[in-house]
């Protein structure tokens, strides 16, 4: 179980690393001070206490726990109170309680780890927004939420389609500024995401971009079984079963169907023991020893904000099969600067349909061909990649605009020069005319990422 755990942490690490990792973070890690009765309590406890004292004095209930406020709310409005009314006294209490109160040190925590750009918040408070403006974390921190009702919602929908060097809040559920316009029983969390799902090409394709490409890191939810499902769902381009991201999770056990579901039919992922405190204290720890040994000059540039909707590119990718892993890598990495989908021979050809055919399908119809040229590919007398390549250019005969993006994967962009087949025969010497992107082992450089975000915003604009 110790290993277990120990691989656990090392692959979280390693992919924070790569920065690709977005964190969720629920309610559980808001803890504020309780006037009342001492001490630090839940700060949806607290709202759950004044709501419950204002509406239902004479009631005997009581709800705590990390969604208690939800329980208690729907109890509030069965009772006969205007839902909008209550909507306004959650705000108005909840911002009482936070205006001027100390900000929570796990959730201080969490924010200064310099491996995140993006987090996704589910509660509909301003804490977690006032720990990244911290001024030793990012004064600038931008603030986002989503919304369902547009005459509410002052501000954009969806996150930048290119990074800015700023944090991002996210609030999924709505935002208690908005007063009219955040979730607030299960109700209204059905409903949002009902709306998140079926508005994604339109309002938040940028930020289900991100969260569909990204590992994500589960902090503090507590989510309950059919929260959990519908919201694995959401975030995943893929069926849980077969999906290739990862999630890490720290607070899974506590309902046990969830817990269960997830280990039959998501075996990417990972849980962590602990409490949600414990666990971002020891992620801080460990982040700063990998920091300490791992200069931040090796590490990866964090994912630019993926932009996934109907019009996004449909990317081919042909390659020889000594380059495999560079080709997925490649492909990973298409998603998060901008793809629609990727043409990779693993991911997209089912066993029992012709191959020959189907390739002849996907290169005929999609809106770039991109070659992996490397000296493996070079020394291949025979290989289906050269087919590949003589379809893409016939083809690319007929497009107007640019379909071929060759892209050199050898360490050295010199080794062309020693090239005896690519650049010489079978039509191959048009690759040295295009425009080539250079992606060193399957990592591009920033000048091809730039090249390639802009590539594919132009062909949406088209």
């Amino acid at each position: 179980m110790t290993q277990d755990v120990d691989d656990n942490w090392y692959c979280l690490i390693e992919e924070l690393d790569r920065g690709n990792v977005i964190p969720i973070v629920g309610p559980e890690l808001l803890e504020v001070p309780d006037a009342t009765n001492g001490g630090m309590a839940q700060l949806y406890d607290l709202v759950a206490r004044e709501l419950l004292a204002r509406y239902l004095s004479a009631s005997e209930q009581s709800f705590s726990g990390v969604w208690g406020l939800h329980g208690c709310i729907a109890a509030i409005v069965a009772s006969g109170q205007n839902p909008d009314k209550v909507r306004r006294t959650t705000a108005k209490t909840l911002d009482a309680l936070t205006a001027d109160c100390p900000l929570p040190p796990a959730l201080q925590a969490l924010a200064a780890i310099d491996a995140f750009d993006l987090y996704v918040s589910l509660s509909c408070d301003s804490l977690l927004l006032r720990c990244l403006r911290e001024p030793n974390v990012d004064p600038q921190a931008e603030s986002f939420a989503f919304g369902i009702r547009s005459d509410t919602n002052g501000h954009p929908l969806d996150i930048p389609v290119r990074p800015r060097g700023r944090k991002i809040c996210y609030q999924l559920l709505g935002s208690a500024e908005n007063l009219l316009d955040f979730a607030i029983h299960e109700g209204d969390v059905l409903e949002y995401l009902y709306r998140l799902q079926s508005e994604q090409t339109r309002s938040i394709k940028n930020l289900l971009g991100r969260l569909r490409s990204s590992n994500l890191l589960f902090i503090g939810c507590h989510l309950s079984d059919w929260f959990g499902r519908s919201l694995l769902r959401l975030v995943n381009e893929d069926p849980l079963f077969s999906k290739a991201k990862q999630e890490f999770m720290t607070d899974f056990e506590g309902d046990t169907s969830l817990s269960t579901f997830v280990s039959r039919f998501s075996p990417n992922s990972l849980v962590f023991p602990g409490t949600p405190k414990e666990f971002v204290r020891e992620l801080a720890e460990r982040w700063q020893k990998w920091r300490l040994t791992h200069p931040q000059q090796d590490r990866k540039a964090p994912p630019i904000a993926a932009v996934k909707a109907a019009d996004s590119p449909q990317v081919f990718i042909s390659y020889a099969s000594e380059n495999a892993d560079a080709a997925r890598a490649i492909a990973d990495r298409l998603l998060q600067l901008g793809a629609g989908d990727v043409w990779l021979d693993k991911k997209k050809l089912r066993g029992g349909e012709d191959w020959s055919s189907k390739l002849e399908q996907a290169i005929a119809s999609c809106d770039y061909f991109l070659p992996l040229l490397s000296s493996e590919a070079d020394q291949r007398r025979e290989g289906v990649f050269w087919d590949e390549w003589g379809s893409a250019l016939e083809r690319a005969r007929k497009v107007a605009d640019t379909f071929i993006l060759p892209t050199l994967i050898d360490a050295s962009p010199d080794s062309r020069n020693n090239y005896q087949r690519i650049g010489k025969q079978l039509g191959t010497e048009r690759f040295w005319t295009l425009q080539l992107l250079n992606a060193p082992s399957g990592t591009f450089d920033a000048k091809s990422e730039s090249d390639l975000v802009d590539c594919f915003a132009n062909f949406r604009g088209h």
